[in-house]
């Protein structure tokens, strides 16, 4: 039985995946925001000379 088009087989395949792309989207978003704290950290951190990379991308 279908409810607009959706059938049980489609569910089993949609919401595992929406979650894994939600998750991702998520953990992205998690990764920006630390960017602002790339080499800050007195305990790992240490000092960056000007036009050195990061220590982790």
């Amino acid at each position: 039985m279908a409810i607009f088009g959706i059938t049980p087989r489609f569910v089993w395949f949609a919401v595992p995946l929406s979650g894994f792309f939600i998750g991702k989207y998520l953990d992205d978003q998690e990764t920006l925001r630390m960017t602002n704290f790339r080499d800050k950290s007195a305990l790992f951190g240490g000092r960056v000379k000007e036009g050195d990379p990061p220590s982790w991308p």
